[in-house]
């Protein structure tokens, strides 16, 4: 059968905002579906834990001395998560906060673990209780933030926000991220207005020319967009956001090459970045570059476990290295976290068409290609090829069916033809084993005869011998008979 590559796959391109109304954008040829060229943006966590932003405690921004024992654990914390044990490094972190529970700090990085950890309400209680500890801590409520547009709890974002911004000199970056708020809910104008205030206190923030890069890029105004991007860069060249988003451009420009090396620069810059990861990998993908795709995948899913994308372009990653099994685990990923997501339905239809997921005979991967062709249709997917590939699908459920008729009939066939050499070599054995017993009974009859013969020979002359002795004895001791007188009584004397 034809190997399909013909995945559907999500990716966000630009990291500002959620990236929880995504729409997917397949492509009519035999590679991956990358990034989509018009993606909607997505918005990164704080760099991940494995490059603590947090300074040393005591340094400016904390504005107290922390408790010895506190700061030693939160340490200890820094370097569980540094060893990849986000679980040991969160219990640190929480026993740091029971010593002292105005470290800001701690909060923030126990935050970070959760997200890493796959629980979005412990992280944002974890966020809330770092602003609380220290309001001044803007890290933690853009994280928190970003968290709540990912959950597509805009609403909720906003009040948050807006009652942080109602404190006196509340810092100008709440506007940046309440611009970022407004923007993904579609509020093009509030969200340019919010993130002009950002830059009215701060002409060179970086954060609110992405979020006005961002709104252009949304309204298509690509030239637009790309003048205020590239005045970013010049300012903070070493800013991942701002590569994801020329990444993003590029695509939309349809200049792929260079979209591959501006997310590839995002990820180096900032390995923590799960969108530029995903963005990366994706491209990977489309690139059939799988062994780097599944590298950088996987650290999307790593720091962002909830990211129905990035597990989408893992399984397609996966399925592109034939490592079906895996991919299969990445889609039913996908429909744990979105029970209704067409387009994991539509690759796992893809899977089973052309895969060969262990444990699944032919005819009932078929069938199960079928039934998720169906379900990504009663989810309200759409796609043309959907209809061709249940045909295929039934096409084959035929060819196989017939293929198992022949087999087993070639089978039966090979079973009678290997029982007839059988009977046939049984036969001839019986033959010979017959023959054989003939010419020992021939032999055997040959040989009494010969030796009924001997004897009887032996016999004779035995009797022979005996006989001959009784008549002249031996030779050896015979005597001359004496000869009668000769005339004697016939002549008389003279």
């Amino acid at each position: 059968m034809t190997r399909r590559i013909a995945l559907r796959a999500l990716a966000c391109a630009v990291a500002l905002t959620a990236c929880a109304t995504a729409k997917p954008a397949p492509e009519p040829s035999d590679t991956p579906a990358p990034v989509a060229a018009s993606a909607p943006p997505a918005a990164p966590p704080a760099p991940a834990v494995g490059a603590l932003p947090a300074p040393e405690p005591g340094a400016k921004s904390a504005v107290r001395q922390i408790n010895a024992k506190a700061k030693r654990l939160y340490q200890d914390g820094v370097a569980a998560v540094h060893g990849g044990d986000c679980q040991r490094g969160s219990q640190q972190f929480e026993d740091a906060l029971r010593e002292d529970p105005r470290f800001g700090w701690a909060a923030y990085n126990l935050g970070l673990c959760q997200e890493r950890l796959g629980l979005p309400g412990k992280a944002k209680d974890a966020y809330r209780r770092a602003l609380s500890a220290q309001p001044e801590l803007a890290e933690a409520s853009e994280n928190l933030t970003r968290l709540q547009l990912r959950l597509g709890q805009a609403a909720e974002a906003t009040a948050e926000l807006q009652s942080r911004l109602s404190v006196p000199d509340a810092p100008p970056a709440l506007h940046t991220q309440l611009a970022e708020v407004y923007e993904a809910e579609g509020r093009y104008d509030a969200a340019a207005a919010e993130a002009k205030l950002s830059l009215h206190a701060d002409e060179r923030s970086v954060p609110a020319m992405l979020v006005l890069a961002q709104i252009y890029f949304d309204q298509k105004r690509l030239e637009l967009s790309r003048m205020v991007a590239d005045n970013a860069k010049q300012i903070d060249p070493q800013n991942a956001r701002v590569f994801n988003l020329l990444g993003a451009l590029d695509l939309a420009e349809k200049n792929r090459n260079l979209a591959l090396e501006d997310f590839r620069r995002a990820v180096e810059l900032r390995p923590g970045f799960p969108e530029a990861q995903n963005n990366y990998g994706a491209l990977l993908v489309a690139a059939q570059d799988y062994p780097a795709a599944i590298a950088h995948l996987q650290l999307a899913v790593r720091d962002d476990p909830a990211s129905v994308d990035a597990h989408l372009n893992l399984g397609n990653a996966y399925r592109g290295n034939k490592q079906y099994d895996l991919a299969k685990g990445e889609y039913e990923k996908v429909l744990q976290l979105d029970g209704k997501q067409p387009d994991a339905y539509f690759n796992l239809g893809v899977l089973f068409l052309d895969g060969e997921p262990t444990g699944v005979s032919p005819t009932e991967r078929f069938s199960q290609a079928i039934a998720y062709f169906e379900r990504f249709r009663s989810v309200g997917g759409q796609d043309p090829r959907a209809e061709q590939y249940v045909k295929d699908a039934q096409k084959a459920i035929g060819q196989e069916k017939r293929r198992l008729e022949l087999e087993a009939k070639n089978k039966l066939r090979k079973q009678a033809d290997d029982q007839k050499k059988i009977d046939d070599q049984k036969k001839a054995e019986e033959k010979r084993a017959e023959e054989q017993r003939k010419a020992d009974e021939k032999k055997a009859a040959d040989d009494k005869r010969a030796d009924d013969l001997r004897k009887a020979e032996e016999l004779r002359r035995a009797k022979q011998a005996t006989s001959g002795s009784r008549l002249g004895g031996s030779k050896g001791d015979a005597t001359p008979s004496p000869t009668p007188p000769v005339g004697d009584k016939l002549r008389g004397g003279k």
